[in-house]
């Protein structure tokens, strides 16, 4: 199943590990729509701009004849010094089919957007307690 994402994103692969082909697929974009073949060992970080746009992780099945989508969790967090970040962990077998680990592919995504990620430097307060003594 596809994940759909608003404005610029930086994605960066962390992981792959599989015996099956792997690779995601961007459609949508204003820049970077395409499909991405990704192996154990490779590097990738793209910029994908776009108002609304959709990245889905495929595997290539053993006889199989045709790619297919993976299943994907994704997981969102915000980080002070790096924004938003959605992290998705695929694996390579059809969404939602098993509970399974997902530890075949790693992607993670930094949102680009100043307006969603305004914090530029370190938190100016100070939250140190004084010791009496």
């Amino acid at each position: 199943m596809a994940e759909t994402f608003y404005g610029p994103w930086r994605i960066v692969l962390t992981h792959v590990n599989s015996h099956f082909a792997q690779s995601f697929v961007v459609s949508g974009s204003d820049n970077a729509d395409g499909r991405y073949d990704v192996a154990f060992g490779d590097a990738l970080d793209i910029i994908v701009q776009g108002s609304a746009w959709q990245l889905e992780t495929q595997y290539f099945p053993f006889g199989g004849p045709n790619w297919q989508p993976g299943d994907v969790r994704r997981a969102t967090r915000f980080e002070p010094k790096h924004g938003l970040i959605a992290q998705l962990d695929g694996a390579s077998r059809p969404p939602g089919n098993g509970s399974g680990a997902f530890n075949n592919l790693t992607l993670v995504c930094t949102c680009l957007d100043p307006e969603t990620n305004p914090i530029p430097a370190d938190n100016p307060y100070d939250f140190t307690i004084p010791e009496h003594g």
